[in-house]
């Protein structure tokens, strides 16, 4: 492994982080776009850890437990924001 790619790859890391940083800032209130980013940057980064050779057994696993709660979370938001539409919908029609 070269030091280009190591470079390469945390150039692809800082930008997506960039990216969904503003994602998360241009929607302050919105938790499901917030829950989705971070759940996305998690998933780049455990992407990242199967290429690092010599990391800690720990490591991938905890970093995978906390992407299945951010997806876990970021399902229960949407269900939760698609119920108050509903709800705000049937309550506008009466």
């Amino acid at each position: 492994m070269s030091w280009q790619n190591v470079l390469r790859g945390l150039a692809l890391l800082l930008f997506y982080g960039f990216a969904f940083w503003r994602i998360v800032k241009s929607n302050r209130g919105n938790r499901v776009i917030e829950c989705g980013s971070l759940a996305l940057m998690c998933m780049v980064v455990l992407l990242a850890l199967t290429k690092v050779p010599n990391i800690p057994d720990w490591m991938p696993g905890a970093i995978g437990l906390l992407l299945l709660l951010l997806c876990l979370a970021t399902i229960g938001f949407l269900v939760q924001q698609g119920y108050r539409a509903i709800k705000r919908r049937l309550w506008k029609s009466d």
